[in-house]
């Protein structure tokens, strides 16, 4: 099924960053170097790398009743209304204008530096977020791999997955993903910046079971 209403409500505004307007709120995921826009209600943050979690440009998109959502590593260097989340936990939706907001885990099985440790290890609390915007539900996976946790939001009407490889998942494994949960839509993340490319979301285009929409990124 597609969801024509979340699908217009959202933007993406690069990397992994995104931008959902719905419900007379306005909600920022992992937002990185983005220029002027609507202040934020929300600010969803999946982890510390700076490319997903830029002091800097939640100062800038922030008011005085932003509430930012992240991982306690996250947390702990925020400031202004913070909710620290673990992976199972949610959000109290007094405190996010009524959005379900539900935390999913998000790590790195297979990608390793040259040491041998994984880039995002599980023990590092990383996350992913399911959201129930008015009914849709939109699953933003945070910098992760093929993982089992995933099954848990199967059936959204929309997955944003990353693509790019190396420090995520490749195209090919985006499609396993995508099979695994089988969403309404699939949209490709995580290229056109550092790492990864046009050519990386259209190889998860091709590779996919599920419709895959390419966004174009927001000026």
């Amino acid at each position: 099924m597609l969801a024509p209403v979340l699908l217009d409500a959202l933007e993406w505004l690069g990397h992994s960053g995104f931008r959902v307007s719905a419900g007379g709120a306005t909600i920022y995921i992992d937002p990185y170097r983005v220029g002027d826009g609507p202040r934020a209600d929300l600010i969803l943050i999946t982890h510390g790398h700076y490319d997903h979690f830029s002091p800097l440009t939640i100062e800038r998109l922030s008011h005085e009743r932003t509430l930012l959502v992240g991982p306690p590593a996250v947390a702990e260097r925020a400031g202004g209304r913070v909710v620290s989340l673990a992976p199972g936990e949610v959000v109290d939706q007094k405190l996010a204008r009524g959005v379900e907001i539900a935390g999913v885990a998000a790590y790195n099985t297979s990608k390793r530096d040259g040491a041998g440790n994984v880039f995002h290890p599980r023990e590092a609390g990383g996350l992913g977020y399911h959201l129930n915007v008015r009914g849709e539900h939109l699953y933003h996976s945070g910098d992760t791999d093929v993982i089992p946790e995933m099954d848990s939001v199967a059936g959204v009407d929309v997955a944003l997955l990353p693509v790019s490889g190396v420090y995520v998942m490749t195209a090919g494994e985006a499609a396993e993903a995508a099979r695994r949960i089988q969403p309404g839509v699939a949209i490709p993340m995580h290229w056109g910046e550092h790492l990864g490319t046009y050519a990386d979301a259209r190889a998860f285009a091709a590779k996919a079971p599920v419709e895959v929409t390419i966004m174009d990124k927001v000026s």
